[in-house]
C-alpha cells in the first residue's frame, strides 16, 4: 500500500520536494546510503515478498498490510456524513417541521462530516482503498533497469537505471517525532529518528533512492523514492536484490514457497493462511520449535476472523496493475497475472 508516498506528498505540499525527501525519506547529508556495489549483509528473505523469480528479473511489491481495518474505519468515517442526512430525513418525514436551530445543527453536522471524511481520505484512506493493490517493481539484470508500476497520484509508472540506485536499508518512519525542515542538523533528532521503532505500526524497512539527475535542478527531475518489500525488513532484502542484480540468480538463496506473494486478489481463506497463519508458523520454525503449528495461539487464530470479509471487500475496491507491453520488461517471456509461487520457466533466452 502507499502510506509512505502519501506522507511524502503531504510534506511536499507543506515544505517542498527537498525538505519532504529529508523528512519522510530520511535522505540527507548525514544518512549513509549504499550503492549497488556495496554489500551490507547476507541475502535472505524473511517474509512473503516475491511475485516472480527467474534468471532475468525478480519482481517485488511495495509493503502491504491488511485492508480490513481500513475498510471498517472508512465505514465509521462515512457515518459522519450519513448521520446528519438521516437526522434531516427524520425531521422532515416524521416531524414535518423545521426550525432555524435544527437546520443549522444539521447543516453544521453535514459540513463537519464531509470535511472529516475528506481529510481522513486524503491523509490515509487513499493509500489503501480505491487504488492499486500494491506497487510492483521488476529488477531486471538483463536490461539493467528497474520497472515501476504504481498509481499516477503516487508518482506513476517509471523506468529507472539500476546503476544510479542508492539504498537506505535502515529507513524508519518518524513515528511520533515532530520533524521540521532542517531537523537533520540537530544531533538529538537524528539519533531519535535512527532509534525510532517506526511508530505504532512498526513502519520501517528498505527505501531505494534515485537522486536528481542534476543536483542544481530546482524541479529535482529524476528523483525517485521506492519503498520495497515488507515492513520490518530491509538490510537482507537489499542484499538479496543487490546480489541478484550484480551476480545473478545463482548468487542468492533459491526462494521457498512461503516467500512468494499472490498476484491479484486473494480469497478470505487464502488471505487467512498466507498473511495470518503462515507467518506465525514460519516464525516458530525460525526459532527452532519442533512443532511450529502447535505454537499458534487460540486467540491468534480468532482475532483475524472478523476482518477477513472486510479485507476482501477492501481488495475488490482496488485494481491489479499490469505492465505496459511496450516496456518489454520481461525480456520477451509472457508471465501470468494471477496465482502464487514460482513461474516456469526460470531460465530462457532473452528477446529484447
Amino acid at each position: 500500500m502507499f502510506e509512505a508516498p502519501v506522507a511524502l506528498a503531504w510534506d511536499r505540499r507543506q515544505h517542498g520536494q527537498k525538505a519532504a525527501v529529508e523528512i519522510v525519506g530520511d535522505i540527507h547529508e548525514y544518512t549513509k546510503l549504499y550503492s549497488s556495489k556495496e554489500s551490507v549483509d547476507y541475502p535472505w528473505i524473511n517474509a512473503r515478498q516475491l511475485f516472480d523469480f527467474n534468471e532475468h528479473f525478480i519482481e517485488w511489491g511495495s509493503p502491504v498490510r491488511d485492508r480490513g481495518g481500513a475498510f471498517m474505519t472508512s465505514l465509521l468515517v462515512m457515518l459522519l456524513v450519513i448521520m446528519p442526512i438521516l437526522g434531516f430525513y427524520w425531521i422532515y418525514i416524521y416531524n414535518n417541521e423545521f426550525t432555524v436551530t435544527s437546520v443549522l445543527i444539521l447543516l453544521g453536522g453535514l459540513l463537519f462530516g464531509w470535511l472529516s471524511t475528506t481529510v481522513y481520505w486524503y491523509i490515509y484512506l487513499r493509500a489503501t482503498l480505491l487504488t492499486a493493490l500494491c506497487a510492483r517493481y521488476r529488477f531486471n539484470r538483463t536490461t539493467r533497469k528497474v520497472y515501476v508500476l504504481r498509481p499516477r497520484q503516487f508518482g506513476g509508472n517509471v523506468v529507472l537505471d539500476w546503476d544510479r540506485v542508492q539504498a537506505h536499508p535502515y529507513w524508519r518512519a518518524p513515528g511520533n517525532l515532530k520533524l521540521e525542515p532542517g531537523f537533520q542538523h540537530n544531533t538529538g533528532l537524528r539519533e531519535a529518528r535512527a532509534n525510532a521503532s517506526g511508530g505504532f505500526m512498526m513502519t520501517r524497512g528498505l527505501l531505494l533512492y534515485w537522486p536528481p539527475l542534476d543536483a542544481e535542478d530546482p524541479n529535482r527531475k529524476g528523483e525517485e523514492l521506492l519503498w520495497v518489500g515488507q515492513w520490518q525488513s530491509g538490510v537482507s532484502d537489499w542484499e538479496y536484490i543487490r546480489r541478484f542484480m550484480e551476480e545473478g540468480m545463482d548468487a542468492v538463496p533459491k526462494p521457498e514457497a512461503s516467500h512468494y506473494r499472490r498476484k491479484g486478489r486473494s480469497t478470505m481463506l487464502q488471505h487467512y493462511w498466507e498473511e495470518e497463519m503462515d507467518p506465525e508458523i514460519r516464525q516458530a520454525e525460525l526459532l527452532g520449535e519442533p512443532d511450529p503449528r502447535a505454537k499458534l495461539s487460540f486467540i491468534g487464530r480468532l482475532l483475524p476472523l472478523p476482518f477477513l470479509f472486510a479485507n476482501s471487500l477492501g481488495q475488490w475496491l482496488c485494481y491489479w496493475p499490469t505492465f505496459p507491453k511496450e516496456w518489454n520488461s520481461d525480456c520477451g517471456q509472457k508471465r501470468r497475472e494471477s496465482g502464487i509461487g514460482p513461474e516456469e520457466p526460470l531460465r530462457w533466452e532473452a528477446k529484447l
